[in-house]
């Protein structure tokens, strides 16, 4: 579910945060299911996709903690995991459909969100290039505004002085074209940079994060097969549990759970030894714990 509210952008804004704390907000949305949240994070694989450190990760969460952008909770059960949460970003409840007017959510899913020129932009850089592209799709992708009216807006907005603001639209021009006509700003995206889609998918890029969490958690062995294993099972299923509001992690992590119990013939994980899962195996205590009508 590769979506932001608009309040999350405009709350970011409100926060001045960092460069890095909106790559996280970024990484966060790829992964995050219905309700803005995505469980089993690992610190150690945030930096290798943001390329940070594992202090700059520790340090990211908190800032955003204390600015109330997301919260926070760790099973002390897990090693190392971290279940996180986008706050005002929970869409369980909402209904997105083909026609409905996006000028509430920004789609994450576009190739700009993946492009390496993006993660080198400033922080106020990412999010004026957030904030047109939700303005862009609201209505006209030509987006004008007096120049006096823009400067008065946007240095107040974003708490700089004109200058700033003038270097942050050299900044955006990778993905927008700018010009000046009759006293007026013209901002539209460039097609080409913002409109496509990357070729990932919400099924897939969601159903690897959960995988490898799953796998990590349960310290499940092979972890390369099983991953694939449990990732095509999630992607299978994820589209009639999206239609009936099923968490399929939940689903998937009972399931694990339910089969190395039966394994080990006992419920305690102290006591599993064996932890290597069989594909077909796994298939049928899965059905058996989705609920009768999937």
């Amino acid at each position: 579910m590769r979506k932001l509210k608009a309040e999350v952008i405009h709350n970011l804004i409100a926060v001045h945060p960092t460069s890095t704390e909106v790559d996280f907000i970024v990484w966060l949305s790829r992964y995050q299911n219905d309700a803005g949240v995505v469980r089993g994070i690992y610190y150690r694989s945030v930096c290798r996709e943001l390329q940070i450190s594992p202090q700059s990760f520790y340090n990211v969460i908190r800032s955003l903690a204390s600015k109330n952008i997301i919260e926070v909770s760790k099973d002390d059960s897990y090693s190392g995991d971290w279940d996180i949460s986008i706050k005002n970003n929970d869409y369980s409840h909402d209904e997105l459909r083909v026609g409905k007017s996006a000028d509430n959510y920004l789609d994450m899913g576009k190739d700009v969100f993946y492009n390496r020129e993006f993660f080198k932009m400033k922080a106020n850089e990412k999010l004026m290039t957030m904030l047109y592209i939700i303005i862009s799709g609201a209505g006209s992708p030509n987006y004008h505004i007096g120049t006096q009216n823009f400067f008065d807006k946007y240095t107040a907005l974003f708490g700089v002085k004109k200058r700033a603001l003038q270097n942050y639209l050299k900044g955006i021009r990778k993905f927008f074209s700018i010009g000046i006509r009759d006293r007026q700003y013209w901002i539209r995206p460039l097609c080409a940079t913002v409109d496509k889609e990357n070729d990932k998918t919400d099924k897939s890029e969601r159903a690897k994060q959960v995988a490898e969490s799953v796998c990590r958690r349960f310290r499940l062995e092979d972890s390369g097969r099983t991953v694939a294993v449990i990732r095509k099972l999630l992607e299978q299923y994820t589209y009639k549990a999206s239609e009936v509001r099923i968490d399929l992690e939940a689903v998937i992590m009972e399931s694990i759970r339910d089969l190395l119990g039966r394994k080990n013939y006992s419920k305690n994980p102290c006591r599993w030894k064996m932890r290597k899962i069989n594909e077909k195996f796994l298939h049928m205590i899965f059905r058996q714990h989705l609920p009768h009508f999937i």
